[in-house]
This record gives structure tokens, C-alpha cells and sequence, in this order.
């Protein structure tokens, strides 16, 4: 029998862990910042943004789109720092990127899938932007401003073929 993917994920956790043993074991990531994200493999935050354990929450899902999970997830966040008192509030950075697997779901065979993923109508879902990851972005940060207030919330594009990460204005 061949070896599973989680025995070598085990074998490198091991090694890693002494030192991710000396690191903060704060509940407050050192950025202060949470991250929402593609779950496309291309696009793990750790490589493209630099990040290391313990600088930003990381939220992951197809086309790193504000969803209701997403929604709910900050909900609970946020209610995770006000228990913990943790001090200020956090940026959120939602980084979509180029060549999404989910730009191809844009056409009119796919308006139901995307529309209940999104959590809107299929009448509706057809005027969210899913082919052009630059609208996407716009829209879904755009999004996030309206719900959060205060808080700051950036759009970045990452370029799957450059390996570069642009803020989007």
C-alpha cells in the first residue's frame, strides 16, 4: 500500500513544531489583519503575501468570495476579540487573482450553482461578477465596505503567471 498525503503533512509538522512552539500564542494576529481568500492552491496567503503563523486570521473558500459563511465567520471574530479584549480592530484584505477556476462558471449553465454559492437569486447572481477577477474584487469589496463601516478593507489582485499582488483602487 502506498503512503497517504497525511502521513508526509504529519512528517512535516513534526519537524516544524519546536518552532512553532516559541512563537505567541496570542489570540490577536501580530497584523492585525484577516485575509479572505481563494482556496485555489495557487493562492495560499502564507506564499504569496509572505505570511508567517500568527500574523493574519485567513479565510479560504472558491474565488475568495464574500459569502454568508464569510459573513458569519467575521461575526464570530469579531465576537472572539471582544471576549479576548483584544486591543483595536483589524484590516480586511480580500485578495482574488487571475485565471480563477471560478471565472469559468460565468456562463448561463452555471447562474444557479454561483447564485445559491453567493447566496442570492439566480436573477440576481446574474449580475455578480464571476469571469473578470478585477470586478469581482470591486464588487465584493465594495460589498464588505457597505456591512463593516469603519473598518478598513483593501482589495489585492494576484497575478497567478507574474507570482505579483497589485492593491486594486
Amino acid at each position: 500500500m502506498s503512503a497517504l498525503v497525511s502521513d508526509e503533512l504529519l512528517a512535516r509538522s513534526s519537524q516544524r513544531s519546536e518552532r512553532l512552539r516559541l512563537l505567541s500564542h496570542s489570540t490577536e494576529p501580530a497584523l492585525k489583519a484577516v485575509v479572505l481568500t481563494c482556496a485555489d492552491h495557487r493562492v495560499d496567503p502564507a506564499h504569496v503575501l509572505g505570511l508567517e503563523p500568527n500574523d493574519a486570521v485567513v479565510l479560504r473558500n472558491p474565488g475568495g468570495r464574500v459569502t454568508g459563511d464569510v459573513l458569519r465567520s467575521l461575526v464570530v471574530l469579531s465576537a472572539v476579540a471582544a471576549v479576548e479584549q483584544l486591543s483595536g480592530g483589524v484590516e480586511i484584505v480580500v485578495m482574488h487573482h487571475t485565471d480563477c477556476g471560478m471565472s469559468r462558471l460565468g456562463g448561463p449553465g452555471h447562474l444557479g450553482l454561483v447564485a445559491d454559492y453567493l447566496g442570492t437569486t439566480v436573477e440576481a447572481g446574474a449580475d455578480v461578477p464571476v469571469i473578470d477577477p478585477r470586478m469581482s474584487l470591486r464588487h465584493d469589496v465594495a460589498a464588505l465596505r457597505a456591512l463593516v463601516g469603519a473598518t478598513p478593507v483593501t482589495g489585492l489582485l494576484f497575478d497567478v503567471e507574474s507570482g505579483r499582488v497589485h492593491r486594486l483602487e
